[in-house]
């Protein structure tokens, strides 16, 4: 399948809790006034939703929130988090798919040399599965990489440096 005339939009993307610290509390609807950074094709809509990737063949988009966020606590010790994501991934063509996206947390915003495509815009042929990356992701993908070992075309995993996940199960499309 290409991913030729392909619109990912989130409509609501993220309410993320840090267990002791309610700085790092936000929730985004809409993103018209959520100063993300963004890069690549990513953009923010008129209507305020975010489009990592038009209608464009093979390329990518990212948007990070703007201030870093701090997994531990002063003393060092790792603090625990909760999300929810909610949101909707939308074809100009019914029976074309994209690879679907990502959400992650990462030590720095520079994907520049990321692949687009079954790398989700995260990892490329070489730094794929390399624990140097120190990337965590939740995968929403579409489409079956057999040299990924998905388990089907539309499944989230549990990633971690790399895009054989760690943990999947199947995701049903409505």
């Amino acid at each position: 399948m290409s991913s030729t005339l392909i619109k990912t939009l989130f409509f609501v993307f993220c309410l993320l809790k840090l267990a002791t610290s309610s700085e790092d509390d936000f929730t985004f609807n809409g993103f018209s006034s959520a100063k993300l950074r963004l890069d690549g094709m990513a953009s923010i809509t008129s209507n305020g939703l975010l489009q990592p990737n038009p209608a464009t063949l093979r390329n990518k988009g990212h948007s990070f929130y703007p201030t870093p966020l701090h997994f531990k606590s002063a003393s060092g010790r790792p603090l625990s988090f909760s999300t929810t994501f909610v949101f909707a991934m939308l074809s100009d063509i019914s029976s074309l798919s994209s690879n679907g996206l990502a959400f992650l947390i990462s030590p720095t915003s520079d994907l520049s040399t990321a692949f687009s495509n079954q790398y989700l815009g995260l990892f490329n042929v070489r730094n794929n599965g390399n624990s140097t990356n120190h990337i965590f992701a939740v995968e929403l993908d579409t489409i079956l990489n057999s040299e990924f070992d998905d388990i089907n075309d539309n499944h989230v995993g549990i990633d971690i440096n790399g895009l054989k996940s760690d943990k999947s199960a199947y995701c049903w499309l409505l």
